[in-house]
């Protein structure tokens, strides 16, 4: 009887060893906490971190809380006033990262990645709900404020620029990495709808007689330099054009004439002769 008791209580005591061991996974792109969770007494602690794609292999009481440290986007939208006191409304895209390695930091003191009890923002690691998205959202306030309405849409690169440069400061000492920032989707009240295509459209005709001006001053400077041509060989002709010239250019005229056998030349007397004149049909 005493050794079937002793055999039963050894079954529940390898029976209960073995709910206690577990073999906890981490997966690509993630980083695992584990910790050491006492069975009966004591207090729960930091054994280590393990990179993905691991697992601890079967140990007694090790638990791991895996945080994603892969970079993601997070946007917030936008209704604020701008420099000039307009309504605007946008989308800010930060592109945001945990260093490696920094996953003890991340559980202990960022919040972790525990996602239960987000209050209606599913998706959203407690650390970013914590520790980022107010400063976010100050950061992209601040900044956009500085400028008119009808210039954000034209300077969002700028501006994300400057909320970038910003919050990298701010998190410089920290394991969250702000890597971009975007600034798109800007929606304005109709007025101002209607001043930006009035800019636009006068900055495109600006854009438009720019080129036009450009084009006649090609043209005026190609009209003069024909101009300028034109009178140089006048210039030449008029100095080298003597009597012997004329008269070798009329005699070259007479024999490509004497070629063609439809050719008639009058020869008429020039001052004060009396002949008559002389009928030369040629090619006869």
């Amino acid at each position: 009887m005493k050794h079937r008791i002793t055999t039963l209580a050894l079954l529940a005591l390898f029976s209960l060893t073995l709910s206690a061991c577990a073999n906890k996974s981490t997966p690509e792109g993630f980083e695992g906490y584990i910790t050491h969770v006492p069975l009966i007494f004591g207090q729960a602690g930091y054994v280590g971190n393990q990179i993905g794609p691991t697992s601890t292999g079967m140990v007694w009481r090790e638990f791991v809380v895996n945080v994603d440290m892969r970079p993601k986007n997070y946007s917030e939208e936008f209704h604020i006033l701008s420099k000039d006191n307009l309504n605007v409304g946008f989308e800010a895209h930060a592109r945001i990262s945990l260093k490696d390695g920094s996953v003890r930091d991340v559980v202990e003191s960022l919040g972790g990645d525990n996602r239960a009890g987000m209050d209606q923002q599913e998706g959203l690691p407690e650390w970013y709900l914590r520790n980022v998205q107010r400063p976010y959202r100050a950061a992209v306030r601040d900044i956009v404020h500085q400028y008119d309405a009808y210039d954000i849409q034209s300077k969002t690169a700028e501006i994300g620029v400057h909320v970038l440069e910003r919050l990298q400061e701010e998190y410089g000492d920290t394991s969250i990495v702000f890597e971009t920032m975007s600034i798109g989707n800007l929606s304005y009240p109709d007025a101002i709808n209607q001043e930006i295509q009035r800019k636009l459209a006068a900055e495109q005709n600006l854009e438009r007689k720019e080129r036009e001006r450009q084009i006649a001053e090609q043209e005026a400077q190609i009209m003069m330099t024909d101009a300028r041509g034109r009178a140089a060989a006048q210039r030449i002709v008029n100095e080298t054009l003597t009597d012997l010239y004329v008269q070798h250019e009329m005699i070259t005229g007479f024999e490509a004439l004497a070629r063609s056998s439809r050719t008639t030349i009058i020869a008429a007397p020039v001052g004060d002769s009396q002949s008559s004149p002389v009928i030369l049909s040629l090619g006869q």
